[in-house]
């Protein structure tokens, strides 16, 4: 065996390690955690007493969690890349099992009130709606996902989305505001 072939296999044994310390660390920070999280760094974590995360979690890093008024439930065997914000200020969001979550993506369950001039807006508080993500769905890069929205089984969200309204089962959505693109198929 090659010096390179050594400082590799210590390279991915290192970073084994790394990865299921910060999934273990991570497991005392939040309301509860499933078994094998694969979790890298950076990670943000608001109120984690709100938060459960399912079996086979897997987040590429730089994942804001911020449990604020609302709580966080991610199911088993989800996905989820680099940079993303989900933040339930006002409202839960619950992401169910087997979901794919790309680079960028934002859910937001909550909007700042903003009626009145006379008062500074981050004065007038939030209104929020959950969100909901069932089983299966796919959520491409630079979506955003907003309050009060259902993401039904078998949902496509396309890049640079943003999401207001329910997306039915098996419906693939794009654009801004997001609409109808098609449907998959069953054979």
């Amino acid at each position: 065996m090659g010096l390179g072939s050594i400082l590799r296999f210590l390279s991915a044994t290192f970073l084994s390690i790394k990865i299921r310390l910060v999934g273990f660390v991570v497991s005392k920070m939040v309301g509860s955690c499933g078994y094998k999280p694969r979790i890298n760094l950076p990670l943000t974590i608001f109120n984690g007493k709100k938060v459960t995360i399912g079996n086979n979690f897997n987040a590429l890093g730089n994942l804001y969690l911020h449990a604020n008024d609302g709580k966080i439930e991610i199911g088993d065997d989800t996905s989820i890349n680099t940079n993303v914000i989900i933040g339930s200020s006002g409202a839960n969001i619950k992401i169910g099992n087997n979901v794919l979550i790309g680079p960028n993506v934002v859910f937001r369950a909550a909007d700042h009130v903003f009626e009145r001039a006379d008062i500074l807006i981050r004065e007038q508080g939030h209104i929020g709606a959950p969100i909901v993500v069932e089983d299966d769905v796919w959520i491409a890069s630079n979506a955003v996902i907003l309050k009060g929205v259902t993401l039904k089984k078998g949902c496509v969200i396309a890049a640079g989305a943003v999401v207001t309204n329910d997306v039915e089962q098996y419906t693939v959505v794009g654009g801004v505001p997001a609409k109808v693109i098609s449907t998959r198929k069953f054979k």
